[in-house]
């Protein structure tokens, strides 16, 4: 799966100059509905401006489809702490996507939002990667604090770039993505990750806002090269990226369209 690393000189995301490996890319895709999913599409506008700006020589993408994956529910045993120090009792797909996961420099998860939470199959990914933090162990005023309550087993997991990137279906995102912000925040601490969250998910796949659509995702390419050059987005570019892509009028004509003609979406 892996194609042989290639040594390139220049400056990479993670502030290094001179000879740097091949930077790998993960992108894990969280959505039933596969390769169709609105929220898989701004993802890959992303990757796209990523390879452009690092270099499609230089940069290894790998996509995951979870829904196509074989990962059975944590049970809760707690042996990855307790009996087998990091290692998961349970064979299934989970040893590959782990696998991936450390060996990628750059680790996107794309889903969508389902409830104001995230998909039940990127749950039970998320629940089985429970083996790469250690074990709780208290400390008074942990809570007060805001101490990790989880510290990462293996080092190298502090040194890679994750990326949340998100669509919902609705106008805008202020408020909708607490509990998801609020989860990451817990595992990963609350500047340790980038957030990509978008409004009106289900309007990327109206064939009626095509053209409009083309130009919309243009942001997130531009994003992608910005975060290849910085390993970063600025504030700016953060709240460029939440805009909505419709206009109030349009979209309320457009969503109660979908609900009220059920030939339409």
């Amino acid at each position: 799966m892996f194609i042989e690393k290639k040594i390139v000189l220049r400056k990479n995301i993670f502030g290094l100059t001179g000879e740097v490996c091949l930077m790998k890319v993960l992108l894990i895709n969280g959505s039933m509905r596969g390769n169709q999913s609105s929220s898989l599409k701004v993802a890959e506008a992303f990757v796209k401006g990523l390879v452009e700006e690092n270099g499609e020589q230089n940069t290894e993408v790998v996509k995951i489809n979870l829904r196509e994956k074989n990962i059975e529910h944590c049970y809760g045993c707690f042996c990855c702490w307790k009996n087998n120090k990091g290692e998961c009792i349970i064979r299934d797909d989970m040893d590959e996507i782990r696998k991936l996961v450390l060996e990628s420099d750059v680790i996107i998860e794309s889903f969508p939002l389902y409830f104001f939470g995230m998909p039940s199959k990127m749950k039970a990914f998320m629940d089985r990667m429970i083996n790469f933090v250690s074990e709780y162990r208290a400390v008074n005023g942990d809570e007060a604090t805001g101490r990790f309550l989880h510290e990462m087993r293996y080092p190298e997991l502090m040194k890679k770039k994750l990326i949340l990137v998100s669509a919902c279906g609705y106008e805008e995102t202020v408020d909708c993505y607490d509990a998801v912000i609020d989860q990451f925040d817990k595992i990963c601490g609350h500047d340790n990750y980038t957030r990509i969250f978008v409004p009106q998910g289900g309007m990327l796949a109206e064939k009626t806002f095509e053209n409009k659509i083309a130009r919309y995702m243009v942001k997130f390419t531009e994003a992608g090269k910005e975060f290849a050059k910085n390993g970063r987005l600025s504030k700016e570019t953060e709240d460029k990226l939440s805009i909505p892509m419709l206009g109030h009028n349009t979209f309320a004509q457009a969503i109660n369209l979908n609900w009220d003609e059920p030939g339409v979406g």
